[in-house]
């Protein structure tokens, strides 16, 4: 390995100990997550709306719904991996 090689893997070393201190020491004692992750405060309507290709239940009456829309129980939406909306859902 030439001199310059070996400056070069030594210099990338520190940068990534580097960052991992910085990240250590940060404070932050849990991971981040997007607010989907988070639990639920409110219990969700008895009917809520979902499409084939989200990932989200909505209130029927969601703005932000995009694709078909079919009703089934919140249970049921749950159950078959679906998150609230945060948007009409945000309680």
């Amino acid at each position: 390995m030439t001199k310059r090689a070996l400056s070069l893997s030594a210099f990338v070393a520190v940068l990534i100990v580097a960052g991992w201190l910085a990240a250590a020491s940060s404070g932050r004692l849990e991971p981040l997550r997007s607010r989907h992750s988070e639990p639920a405060t409110a219990a969700p309507p008895p009917l809520v709306a979902v499409t084939t290709e989200g990932k989200l239940y909505h209130d029927p009456d969601c703005a932000f719904i995009h694709g078909p829309v079919r009703r089934e129980s919140s249970a049921q939406a749950i159950a078959e991996g679906y998150t609230p909306c945060t948007r009409c859902l945000k309680q």
